[in-house]
């Protein structure tokens, strides 16, 4: 299978997860006999979801929100997964975001409809009151509230929390680039802004100068954004500042906060594929050092942080001292793996720690089922014929496994194929088993292949021809 891609590096979490200390056993009700906590629900399954979209207008939702406590107990201060796209990075980091932030969170929740509402609006709603509501729609009845109530209690809506997107830090020339890094730090910058601004509650005199400092680097970058980009080569800490600033001011007012990075591997793909003078290259190395180094080394402020990518980028050979990390991986699992689609029974699912933060990345052999299961009330047919699709989806998207899991199928492929099946089935009324096998063949494709580019990996092989 084309998933279990050779950049990934060939080592596991295990003995990471072998030292980590053993959950006092408890029964659980939710578990199933495998030992994998499982709950899907919708009907509709389509592989483009988002977790704010999930469970409304009838989509499929697989529930993975224990990943939220199993970043809080698995990581120690900063950690990084590692995994190819559509893997559900983006999808729990969402989730993670909307779990523990104390903000409103405005532009994640503007889309969702009024049905998620936990005890429904009503009109004396502020918008504060509003989002909350929203906020507990998503988690209501989930396995984390559910399994974890005390805490879901103790962690929900508790902590200030930085989400900084690196996924469009490219650019043809080092002043684009340049641009690129600082509009996504000012982009952050101006959230927290807005939305001290939109609680209309005084600043603490601790909290002031901070907000005023991060103002006018904000201002300054602004007056940056009609610059030709030759002009930003004398901006190159402009993105450092911002940080700065905006870690300062979050810190003297709410706290200690937890850090969550997207994509941060972007900037470097970025700087390695271009074609820039060595100078420029090396520059723009030693501005993300720069940064790494206030966000993850020298940063008293920081509660927690996640980085999320596809690359693991050798953070600790560029002298970043990140190598407090602890990496989180997914590699291909051997033919002569027998351990079956998850844990063996020696080995149950905690439900929490690394077994819940690796579980919730991909589906596991539950969780397939359950969305099989679910799509027959649009797709009558697929019941009837479902051990040769299910036979199907294995031979197509089984294979991988990361930490403890084995046999981990791809979400997006697994999401994509049943959505094409539906849709050939129920063009057609034919149960003759050449047809049937005829029409799953046509909705079985690798559609993973077609998400990302191979531009890298290209490079490498042409630095390495002979």
């Amino acid at each position: 299978m084309a998933m279990a891609s050779a950049v990934i590096p060939n080592t596991s979490v295990s003995s990471t997860v072998a030292t980590l200390p053993r959950t006092p056993e408890r029964p659980i009700k939710t578990l199933r006999p495998g030992g994998s906590p499982t709950r899907v629900s919708g009907t509709k399954v389509v592989a483009s979801v988002k977790f704010t979209n999930a469970g409304g207008g009838g989509f499929c939702k697989v529930d993975k929100s224990l990943v939220c406590r199993g970043f809080w107990e698995a990581v120690g201060k900063v950690g990084r997964i590692c995994l190819p796209r559509r893997s559900g990075k983006t999808y729990n980091l969402t989730q993670m975001l909307l779990f523990f932030s104390s903000s409103l969170e405005l532009g994640k929740l503007e889309d969702i409809p009024a049905s998620t509402l936990s005890g429904g609006a009503s009109g004396s709603d502020d918008v504060a009151a509003l989002c909350r509501k929203k906020r507990e729609g998503l988690f209501e009845n989930s396995l984390l509230q559910t399994m974890n109530p005390e805490f879901y209690a103790e962690h929900f809506m508790k902590y200030p929390v930085l989400h900084i997107s690196l996924s469009k830090c490219k650019g043809e020339s080092f002043g684009t680039f340049i641009q690129a890094l600082c509009t996504a730090f000012a982009t952050v910058a101006q959230t927290w802004i807005e939305e001290v601004e939109l609680s209309d509650t005084e600043i603490s005199i601790r909290a002031r100068k901070p907000f005023e400092r991060l103002k006018r680097r904000l201002q300054a970058y602004e007056a940056t954004v009609d610059l030709p980009a030759s002009h930003m080569t004398e901006y190159t800490g402009l993105a450092r500042s911002l940080f700065r600033a905006l870690s300062e001011f979050v810190f003297k007012r709410y706290g200690r906060y937890i850090l969550l990075i997207d994509e941060y591997d972007i900037p470097f793909i970025t700087v390695y594929l271009v074609k820039w003078s060595n100078d420029d290259k090396q520059a723009a190395l030693g501005i993300l050092k720069a940064l790494l180094q206030d966000m993850l080394k020298d940063n008293d402020n920081l509660l927690k942080g996640l980085l999320f990518g596809v690359f693991e980028i050798p953070l600790t050979e560029m002298g970043s001292g990140a190598s407090n990390i602890m990496d989180i991986r997914l590699i291909s699992a051997e033919e002569s793996d027998t351990q079956g689609s998850i844990l063996t029974a020696a080995h149950p699912h905690s439900g929490c720690g690394m077994d819940a933060l690796t579980n919730a990345f991909w589906f596991n052999a539950h969780e397939v089922e359950h969305v099989l299961n679910n799509s027959t009330a649009l797709c009558t047919r697929v019941a009837v014929h479902r051990p040769f699709i299910l036979e199907t989806i294995k031979k197509w998207y089984n294979g991988c496994f990361i930490g403890r899991f084995r046999g981990k199928y791809n979400p997006w492929s697994v999401s994509s194929f049943i959505e094409a099946l539906c849709r050939l089935l129920n063009q057609t009324t034919s149960d003759d088993e050449a047809d049937i096998a005829a029409i799953t063949k046509s909705a079985a494709r690798a559609y993973w292949v077609a998400t990302g580019t191979t531009g890298l990996i290209e490079a490498q092989i042409d630095r390495h021809r002979p």
